[in-house]
């Protein structure tokens, strides 16, 4: 019995070793192990008895020893700011400077650039005749240059969009449509919306006449030259009352799908999202960037506050286009689906809106319990439309989504999970990983834009350190331990230029939309696929090159178990679910001649050529060797 148990402690410390936790502590914690089960329980002590509570008790035996973020915070410090800033006046003075103030007659396209304006630039909207002849002069941004001609899809009518506010939701009364897009539908993704400084399109009243409702709107309200693909397509089908179910990648466009049909109907559309933290920056671009009203609803708002909003809805007709929940308002929530009932009977609910929707599937990497609930939202307004956005799911995690929202038969706009302009790589790291970091970045990334992303705050703030003061790479830091305003101002600081890298946590990037993200370093591998893909896709969303690098060890694996299980205390089936998606992720960083872009791609059940990434513009590490 000895010499068995013996083997069996060898085949656990093996398995410890394996994913990357150290000798001394899975001895130790074994041991331990061992003395809980006792003399009777010896027996149980193998690889298929207990290897997952060994492994649990490993990561909670060494967790202590790093400061992992603190989402939560964010999401209270999120709750107050954006509280303050919907109770007080706010001028858009604050927000971008400008020479003179903007009144309501007016539409101020904000350029990206963190460049002063020479000149104001104005869009004078006069509805006091549709026959006046009148011209409108739009200068906005466009990153490619190419002739500044606006790209339309003549396949929609005005007049059909115009008649679509009266139809009824269609997604329970017929079958399921999936339209995939291969990226030449409406615009390019080459073509990106937003114009160059000397680029200027002027549209005479005939041209403002071809377009139809929504490229309208896309032109006057958001500033945009043209789509990205399938976002007219959604538009149009908001509407038109459709369900439907819109997967696009990071960085595609997914907001504009459901902000612009906004704007063109009646009443208010209700945007669940998982994160205050998500919420806050489209609620400050809505309000102070384009001029839409928007507000919000939280758990963590005052009695007043939520009262106030509360008032507003029960109006006859609410100031408010748009209102973002978090789930937990919903789920369970009668007096807030009396509220939703009030202003259906008004004509005054435009639809539902469940963004980041992989949170409703229990297969998915982020799987929120209160997200599960929204499918009450079809059994209690079964004639109000449901969109809902997601940038990562597999086909069973699209299946189960659909399932749980009740609406079997939406229409799904699927574009590919590709991104061309993306180079995917793995780097193993060296003794010295904060030198190895410093010297890639100055190599090969010199007075670029760019983040680098760390699994704890500690880390986080080492990292940041030694690239300021060895490297001399201005640098700040973001993670949860910082307060609201310092959060801010880091944040402000790498958008404006004034620092190129910023070294984060994963509370970093929710709703960020910078451009020119030249490359996306993780210092240690995501917890997930999913996860990965998210953040690297940060980069190159002005559809020019960037490099999406992730620096592995072994043993930095066995960090993310910890992390995990931090997270995830007396929730074992979710800890192991976690684990699994862990295993995937470090399968990825182990990949000696696979195509790194293939594997992405095939999780999300996408199935990929990889002869298309060793020829393609931006081959994988593992392609260039081939």
């Amino acid at each position: 019995m000895g010499r068995d148990l013996d083997a069996e402690k060898l085949r656990l410390i093996t398995l410890a070793l394996d994913f990357g936790f150290d000798e001394d502590s899975s001895k130790k914690c074994l041991d331990r192990l061992i003395d809980l089960y006792g003399e009777d329980g010896k027996d149980f002590v193998t690889v298929e008895h207990c290897g997952d509570d060994y492994l649990t008790e490993l990561a909670e035996f060494m967790q202590d020893s790093e400061d992992w973020d603190d989402l939560q915070a964010v999401e209270t410090e999120a709750c107050g700011v954006l509280s303050e800033m919907l109770e007080t006046e706010v001028d858009a003075r604050d927000y971008v400077p400008e020479e003179d103030n903007a009144t309501r007659d007016y539409i101020d396209v904000i350029e990206d650039s963190p460049e002063p304006k020479k000149k104001k630039q104005l869009l004078r909207v006069d509805s006091s005749s549709e026959d006046e002849d009148l011209d409108f002069e739009i200068s906005t941004r466009l990153g490619c240059k190419a002739n500044p001609s606006i790209s339309l899809d003549k396949k929609s009518s005005h007049n059909n969009t115009g008649s679509s506010a009266n139809r009824s939701s269609t997604s329970t009364t017929c079958r399921s449509s999936i339209f995939k897009d291969s990226g030449s539908s409406i615009s390019s993704l080459k073509n990106c919306p937003r114009v160059s400084d000397q680029d200027q399109v002027t549209l005479g009243y005939e041209d403002l006449r071809a377009l139809d409702d929504i490229e309208l709107a896309n032109v006057v309200i958001f500033g945009n030259k043209s789509f990205r693909p399938l976002q007219h397509q959604a538009c149009k089908a908001s509407l038109e009352k459709r369900d439907c179910f819109i997967l696009m990648p990071t960085g595609g466009g997914k907001s504009l799908c459901y902000q612009l049909p906004a704007t063109l109907q009646t009443g208010v559309t209700i945007v669940v999202s998982p994160l205050l933290s998500l919420i806050q920056d489209q609620i400050v671009t809505l309000n102070l960037k384009y001029g839409i009203p928007a507000t919000f609803l939280n758990s963590q708002q005052t009695s007043t506050q939520a009262a106030a909003v509360f008032r507003e809805l029960r109006s006859n007709k609410p100031s408010c286009k748009l209102l973002y929940v978090t789930p937990e308002r919903i789920a369970g929530n009668a007096s807030f689906l009396d509220i939703l009932r009030c202003l259906r009977q008004k004509g005054q609910l435009a639809g539902f809106v469940v963004d980041e929707a992989h949170c409703v599937s229990q297969w998915g990497y982020d799987f929120r319990p209160d997200y599960r609930a929204l499918g009450c939202l079809k059994q209690n307004f079964p004639d109000v439309p449901v969109m809902a956005l997601t940038a990562t799911a597999t086909k069973s995690v699209r299946k189960d989504i659909l399932n749980a929202l009740r609406i079997p038969y939406a229409l799904v706009l699927e574009t590919s999970f590709d991104r061309p302009n993306l180079k995917y790589e793995v780097i193993v790291k060296t003794k010295d990983p904060l030198k190895q970091v410093g010297q890639l970045l100055e190599d090969r990334f010199h007075n670029m834009s760019g983040i680098v992303y760390c699994l704890s705050k500690n880390e986080c703030e080492d990292v940041s350190k030694y690239l300021n003061e060895k490297c001399k790479i201005k640098t700040v830091y973001y993670h949860a331990g910082l307060t609201a305003r310092q959060r801010m101002e880091a944040q402000k600081k790498w958008h404006t230029g004034q620092v190129r890298v910023v070294c984060a946590t994963i509370a970093f990037g929710m709703g960020i939309d910078k451009p020119d993200v030249r490359f996306v370093v993780h210092n240690t591998m995501s917890k997930s696929i999913e996860s990965y893909y998210q953040e690297s896709g940060r980069a190159g969303r002005d559809c020019q090159p960037a490099v999406c690098i992730a620096l592995y060890q072994k043993k930095d694996f066995s960090r993310v178990v910890c992390m995990l299980r931090n997270g995830q205390r007396g929730k074992s089936e979710s800890f192991k679910a976690s684990m699994d998606q862990a295993q995937k992720m470090k399968f990825y960083c182990e990949l000696k001649t696979e195509c790194r872009r293939q594997t992405l791609l095939e999780h999300f059940g996408e199935s990929f050529d990889r002869n298309r990434c060793q020829n393609g513009p931006n081959p994988c590490d593992t392609c260039i060797k081939e």
